[in-house]
């Protein structure tokens, strides 16, 4: 069956997700992350894109978007990873294709799965046995939306979800495993994998 193009799908909500190629470890480092997200935060200024939630993961990346025209949502993502293809191939000497395709994009509906694919991005670190809670991965929006501060201030979620919507109360009772997921990591680089697993516990010291 052909994919079905992404300018028919009557949405305005998109649950996004980037993987490095061949599940290379592309946000290892963390300045890695830190400047993804830097990227993030510099080109929703120039493109009518709206940052729902989000979770930077060691391959991968989800994010939640709003877009009135998805076509902005297919700029955005071309402006993000060219420029963070070439941080990444400048600062690792090489060159080359450093995103496995462009991305995916699933279509979210109603208000009910928007909130359910929120609580699925920042449960990723979890499900992969990076941290013991949501709250203590620092690159993902939770703790924003648990604190009522950072990306979750904006009139899109306020108009989803109620002014008065408790975040933190609403996250046991949603189904998280719906969703279309990257493929799992590729541990079978273990020194990386040894090298991240440093990175946390000294965090923790």
């Amino acid at each position: 069956m052909p994919r079905q193009a992404r300018s028919s799908f009557k949405t305005h909500f998109f649950h996004v997700m980037v993987q490095g190629i061949n599940k290379d470890f592309i946000f290892l480092k963390e300045y890695y992350i830190e400047t993804y997200l830097n990227l993030i935060h510099k080109y929703i200024k120039e493109f009518p894109v709206t940052i729902l939630s989000y979770c930077i993961m060691n391959n991968h990346a989800h994010i939640l978007v709003f877009v009135e025209n998805v076509h902005d949502l297919g700029k955005f993502m071309h402006k993000v990873n060219l420029v963070y293809s070439q941080f990444y191939n400048k600062e690792n000497n090489r060159c080359g294709v450093v995103f496995r395709n462009k991305y995916k994009a699933e279509p979210i509906y109603d208000q009910k799965y928007i909130i359910n694919c929120i609580n699925y991005i920042h449960m990723n670190p979890v499900k992969a046995n990076m941290v013991y809670s949501c709250k203590d991965y620092p690159y993902s929006s939770y703790n924003d939306y648990v604190n009522n501060t950072g990306i979750c201030n904006n009139k899109t979620l306020y108009e989803i979800c109620g002014l008065n919507y408790n975040y933190y109360k609403s996250l046991p009772q949603n189904e998280c495993s719906i969703f279309i997921d990257i493929d799992s990591p590729d541990f079978s680089d273990i020194s990386a994998l040894m090298d991240h697993r440093i990175i946390i516990f000294l965090k923790k010291k």
